[in-house]
This record gives structure tokens, sequence and C-alpha cells, in this order.
């Protein structure tokens, strides 16, 4: 999910910002339809895509009810800075989570999941950390294809300068970001990369305990969690252990 926000912005470097935010829409709506965004009660509730679109639906039901203090969500990620602009509500308003259904990964994982007051993850669901803006080597992986893709062609040194340039600018900023993101929140986001760190190319989660020591208090799960034969999602993933962990810091 981290390549396909950083994808756009590269994308409108070599492109520029009008042709490319609506073929990109289109893209994107044809890899995973739009959240399904409803209010019942004292709850949002929040199923699919994190992204600049959905997150500014959640802001117009904010607004508009004062009485909106639990966000129950299942999604497999989406746009970072989306992640951020969510989570960031949702702590403001001291709102509680609740992970429902089968996941909360990657952008929900890295930014909404930590935001909350107090979080609960309803049995057979999974909280699933797969990478962040911290992770080595981001730019330098990235694959390029789909600039290809929309380009029509590769692009040319000209172009490939742009989005180098444009890329970097982003990625400055967007980490910047995060920092502070974490900062506000006290977490420590080594978590988003712990599984790297040990060499685990996977989709990883952590046991409650663990979370706390990075930060993320105020979990309640079942005493099984991530246990063999506990989780509902098919797809591959890997329990870990905090490794090294001390305190729950704010480094980058």
């Amino acid at each position: 999910m981290i390549a396909n926000g950083l994808r756009s912005i590269l994308v409108v470097g070599a492109m520029g910002l009008a042709a490319v935010a609506s073929a990109q829409e289109a893209e994107d709506n044809e890899v995973e339809p739009p959240a399904v965004i409803h209010a019942e009660g004292a709850v949002i509730h929040f199923d699919g895509l994190i992204s600049p679109a959905s997150v500014d639906r959640v802001r117009v039901l904010l607004d508009a009810d004062d009485s909106l203090m639990e966000f129950a969500i299942r999604s497999g990620g989406g746009d970072v800075e989306a992640g951020m602009a969510l989570g960031g509500m949702i702590h403001d308003r001291g709102m509680d989570v609740r992970v429902v259904g089968d996941i909360c990964m990657s952008s929900c994982a890295n930014y909404v999941f930590p935001a909350g007051n107090r979080k609960t993850v309803e049995r057979g669901a999974l909280v699933l950390w797969h990478g962040s803006l911290l992770q080595k080597n981001l730019l330098k992986d990235f694959n390029y294809s789909g600039i290809e893709r929309q380009l029509g062609r590769p692009p040319n040194w000209l172009e490939r300068w742009s989005i180098q340039r444009t890329a970097k600018k982003w990625f400055r900023r967007a980490l910047s970001e995060q920092a502070a993101f974490y900062t506000k929140l006290g977490v420590d986001p080594r978590i988003t990369i712990l599984g790297q760190d040990q060499g685990c190319a996977c989709n990883w989660t952590v046991s409650v305990a663990d979370m706390a020591r990075f930060g993320i208090g105020s979990v309640t799960a079942d005493a099984d969690y991530a246990m063999p034969g506990y989780a509902r999602w098919d797809g591959e993933w890997q329990l870990i252990a905090g490794v090294g962990v001390e305190l729950a810091g704010t480094r980058q």
C-alpha cells in the first residue's frame, strides 16, 4: 500500500497533476472498491480501502455528530497520508478503535489502530504490519511498472529525473509527518518495520504484551490472539516477538 501512494506521486512528477489524478483514481477503483462507511449509534463502521476520499467521508460524519466515539474497522490498508489523517482524527477525538472481521493491515495497523484511546481486537481478527516509510531501500526497490503503464511507454531521462526528484521531496515530507504522528501518539515506530528487521519478508503481528512495549497500550484481545487456529484471515502471516525492545520511544 505504501507503493500505491508513492506511485501516484511519482506519476504526477512525470505527467502533471491533472492528467494523472483521474487515471490513478480509476486504476485504484478497479483494484479495490471504495470503502463502505456508515454511522450507527455512537459507532462509525468502516470496511475497505483507506483513501483520501474515504477519510473525507469519515470527516463529514464526525463533524456532523459529536456522539460518535468508536471506530469499527476492517481494512487491508491504503494510502499513507490518508491513514495518518484518519488516525489523527481518531486520536484528537479520543475515539476507541475496534478491529472487526478479519484484518486491520498496513496503513490500518500503522496509523489507525494505534491512534485509538482503547483498542479492541474482535475474536478471529488480526492487526498486521508489513512495513512503513522507515523500511530500508524503499525508493531504491520501488517498482516503476505502474508508471510505465500509465505513460504507455518507459519514461525518458528527463521524466526519470523528475520522478526521482518528486519522489525524494514527497518522501522527506511524508517521513517528517510520520515522525510527528508517532511522537504525538507516544508510539515507537519501529513496530512498523519489526518483521523486516528480523528478516521476515512477511505480514506480521505481535502479542498484546509486545504491542504495549512499543507504546500501543489499552489493547483488549482474546487470550489466544494469533495462536494456531485463531485467525479468520486466509492470507499468510506470522506472529513475531519484539526482540530487544526496552521502552516505547519515538525514534526515527
